[in-house]
């Protein structure tokens, strides 16, 4: 049982990192496309960047699929687990 934790560990924190890799591109982007000094001062509500603004990215969609795959993987893994674990018991 250990070893599954450790496994499910190590698959649950590379899917978190694959999402916040992710997450973190769509705002650095933003970041630097509104870097240069305004010539009249905005809201901070005005500089932020609606959630659904159209182009996420070239690589978002290989995180994802990148991301489901290690979901999956892992679930195979603790099914395999178990049924080996239901055979020998």
């Amino acid at each position: 049982m250990a070893r599954s934790y450790r496994v499910a560990r190590v698959v649950g924190g590379a899917a978190f990192c694959l999402a916040a890799a992710g997450a973190g591109a769509p705002s650095a982007q933003a970041a630097e496309a509104g870097a240069g000094p305004a010539a009249s001062p905005e809201p901070a509500a005005a500089q932020m960047v609606p959630p659904v603004s159209g182009g996420v990215g070239g690589s978002a969609g290989l995180y994802a699929v990148g991301g489901g795959l290690l979901v999956v993987a892992g679930g195979a893994a603790t099914w395999l687990r178990r049924r080996r674990a239901d055979r020998t018991g």
